[in-house]
């Protein structure tokens, strides 16, 4: 049953690599808007995504584009679109294909080795659009609010590393290490 799944579930992201973004003309996968796709037994799917901006104009017709799509799939009896804003999309989710294909060289992109400096005191809410990666950083270390959807969007905008050891009752310290361990460059 899971293989059957994990077949429908290609299938539906091939269909969704047919539909494009009218304004940039590169479709939804590879401009990474597609956070997953769950299918039901009964063959309903939803799939779960994002636009690159709030208020994208684009929204009701990439919603009808994408549940036509996925209806073209044999098995699929529902589709339903789920307009989620946390990950936050950015430029780092294009596919490469999506970055050739809207000129973005991929020398634009910070190194991989590139030390990563925190401040305690910048809000978390920076540090994760500087660093994709710091929120399943904060996420391990035991911060798992921070994956909660509007999170970043809202306290994460005046919260910072300090006030959030103190409202979780961690030891700053301890946190400071952990954080150096997966290759931040921590400061107060």
């Amino acid at each position: 049953m899971i293989a059957d799944k994990l077949s429908l579930a290609n299938q539906v992201i091939e269909k969704l690599q047919e539909v494009e973004d009218p304004e940039l003309l590169v479709d939804v996968v590879n401009l990474g808007l597609i956070y997953g796709v769950d299918i039901t037994e009964a063959g309903r799917c939803t799939v779960t995504m994002t636009l690159t901006t709030m208020g994208c104009p684009l929204s009701d017709y990439l919603d009808q584009q994408i549940k036509a799509a996925v209806c073209q799939v044999p098995g699929i009896t529902e589709a339903a679109v789920k307009l989620v804003w946390y990950p936050v999309w950015s430029p780092a989710r294009l596919s490469a294909s999506a970055k050739a294909a809207l000129g973005i060289s991929g020398q634009e992109q910070p190194a991989p080795a590139a030390v990563k400096k925190l401040d305690t005191r910048t809000p978390i809410k920076t540090l994760a659009d500087r660093y994709p990666s710091f929120v399943d950083d904060m996420a391990a270390i035991g911060f798992d609010r921070i994956k909660q959807p509007g999170m970043l969007q809202t306290v994460g905008r005046v919260m910072n590393l300090r006030l959030g050891c103190q409202a979780m009752g961690f030891d700053l310290e301890e946190v400071k290490q952990l954080l150096q361990a997966k290759g931040y460059q921590v400061q107060d």
